[in-house]
C-alpha cells in the first residue's frame, strides 16, 4: 500500500481531467498546462511540445479539427541510459446523448466509481500515471533508469498528430511502453490487430432511366464484384487464424467486411454511372500490411475484370498491426509484478481493436498496454471507472518503474 495521498491524488486529477471536454482539439492546451502544474508540484520535470500546425493541417481532415492546436506533455525523472515510458492520450471521444448519472463532463463519485467522458478511456490510466511519478519523485529514490510519462492528444482519431509525432518527429526511443489503455487489471495487452480501409469505386455510364441502353449499370458491376469478393475471397482471407490469444476467440481469425459504407448517385430515374462500396480488411498480428494491401487490391482487380469493369481504388486507412512476444522481458517483469499486487496472474492477449501501440513497434521499441477500467465501458454513455481498479495500478506502476529493465 503507497501513502493515502497517492490514490486521493489520482483521485483529484481524474475528476478535474473529466472537466475539459477534450474533444478533436478542444481544450488541449488547458488539459496539459494542468497535467504539468500538478507534476511540477512534486518536482517532475516537464515539457510541453506543440505539435506544428502545417503538420496538423497535412495529416488531419476538416473534420478533425485541424487549425486547433494540438500538445505533447513529457514529465520526466531519473536518470540513466534506459527509459520506461508510459503512454496515454487525454483526447476522449464526443459524449453523445443519453447520460443519467450525470453530466459528461461534471465528474460524479457514486458506490466507489467516478463517472464522466474519459473516465476509463483514458483519464483515468493518465491519473494512475500522474500518481505514481509524483509519489516516486517524491519518495527521491534513485534509480538507474528514467521513468517518463508521455501525455499526448488524437488517439481516437489514428494517433498521427499525437504518438505518431512524438515517435516519427521528435524521435521518442524509450526501451520499454505501456500505454494506459483500459484494459482491464486481469489482462495485458501483447498487441493489436492491424487494418486497411478501403473504397473501391466502380465506374460505368449515366444515362436516362428509360432508355437503359445508352449507359453502363455502375451498380449492376458493383453487385458483380462484391459478390465474387464474398463468396471467393472473403472465405480464403478468414481461414487464416493467429496462434495467439485475442479478447475473443473470433478475433484469431483475419476478417473482410464490406459495404460498411456505400455510394450512388441517388435518384431512382437514372442508370447509376459511378458507385462505391467500402471494405473495412482486418489483419491477424501474423500478417504483414503492406502484403495484405497488395492481395486485396489484386483480388479486386480480378473481379473488376470479370465483371468487366473499371474500378478505382482509393486507400482510406492503413494500420499495422502491433505485436510484442509474451515471452520478453517487459511483458515478464511486468506479469511478476502484477501477480505480487494482485495475486493472480493477468491474460497476455492481442487487442481486437487498434491502439497506438504500432507507432512504437514499426521502429522496434517493445510496446504494450495495461491499464485500469473496462474495455465494454470506452465511448458509453455514464462511462465510469472503478476507483479501486485504479488504485491497483497505481501500485503497480510504482513497482514496475522500481523494476524495470532489473
Amino acid at each position: 500500500m503507497l501513502p493515502s495521498w497517492v490514490y486521493s491524488l489520482a483521485e483529484e486529477v481524474l475528476e478535474k481531467s473529466i472537466e475539459y471536454p477534450t474533444v478533436l482539439g478542444e481544450a488541449y492546451k488547458d488539459i496539459v498546462e494542468y497535467y504539468a502544474e500538478v507534476l511540477s508540484n512534486y518536482g517532475v520535470h516537464t515539457t510541453i511540445h506543440r505539435v506544428p500546425d502545417d503538420y496538423s493541417r497535412k495529416y488531419l481532415d476538416k473534420s478533425m479539427n485541424p487549425d486547433k492546436p494540438r500538445y505533447i506533455l513529457i514529465a520526466r525523472i531519473g536518470s540513466g541510459e534506459k527509459v520506461l515510458q508510459y503512454n496515454g492520450h487525454y483526447d476522449i471521444v464526443a459524449p453523445g446523448s443519453g447520460w443519467t448519472v450525470t453530466e459528461p463532463f461534471k465528474p460524479k463519485k457514486i458506490n466507489n466509481r467516478i463517472y464522466g467522458r474519459g473516465s476509463t478511456d483514458m483519464k483515468g490510466g493518465l491519473a494512475a500515471f500522474t500518481a505514481a511519478i509524483a509519489y516516486l519523485a517524491s519518495t527521491k529514490e534513485l534509480m538507474d533508469h528514467i521513468v517518463e510519462i508521455a501525455y499526448v492528444p488524437d488517439e481516437e482519431i489514428g494517433g498521427l498528430t499525437g504518438t505518431g509525432y512524438l515517435v516519427n518527429e521528435l524521435g521518442s526511443r524509450p526501451d520499454w511502453v505501456v500505454i494506459g489503455e483500459p484494459s482491464g487489471l486481469g489482462t495485458i495487452w501483447i498487441g493489436h490487430k492491424g487494418g486497411i480501409w478501403l473504397d473501391v469505386i466502380v465506374k460505368g455510364k449515366q444515362a436516362h432511366g428509360s432508355t437503359p441502353w445508352h449507359g453502363e449499370n455502375a451498380f449492376e458491376k458493383m453487385v458483380y464484384i462484391a459478390k465474387y469478393l464474398i463468396e471467393n475471397v472473403k472465405p480464403v482471407i478468414e481461414s487464416r487464424i493467429s496462434r495467439y490469444e485475442y479478447d475473443e476467440e473470433e478475433s484469431k481469425k483475419a476478417t473482410m467486411v464490406l459495404g460498411g459504407k456505400v455510394s450512388a448517385p441517388g435518384s431512382p430515374n437514372i442508370v447509376p454511372g459511378e458507385v462505391s462500396f467500402s471494405i473495412d480488411r482486418r489483419l491477424i498480428v501474423e500478417e504483414d500490411l503492406d502484403q495484405a494491401e497488395k492481395e486485396l487490391k489484386k483480388y479486386i482487380m480480378e473481379a473488376a475484370s470479370l465483371a468487366k469493369a473499371r474500378v478505382e481504388i482509393n486507400v482510406l486507412t492503413r494500420l499495422s498491426p502491433s505485436f510484442v512476444s509474451p515471452d520478453s522481458k517487459l511483458i515478464n517483469t511486468l506479469t511478476e509484478v502484477v501477480y505480487g499486487v494482485l495475486g493472480f496472474m493477468p491474460r497476455k492477449v492481442v487487442c481486437t481493436g487498434g491502439l497506438d501501440l504500432h507507432y512504437y513497434t514499426e521502429v522496434g521499441v517493445e510496446a504494450i498496454s495495461y491499464g485500469p477500467g473496462e474495455p465494454s465501458q470506452a465511448h458509453t454513455v455514464n462511462e465510469y471507472i472503478d476507483l479501486d481498479s485504479l488504485y491497483k495500478s497505481i501500485d503497480i506502476y510504482v513497482e514496475l518503474a522500481r523494476k524495470a529493465f532489473k
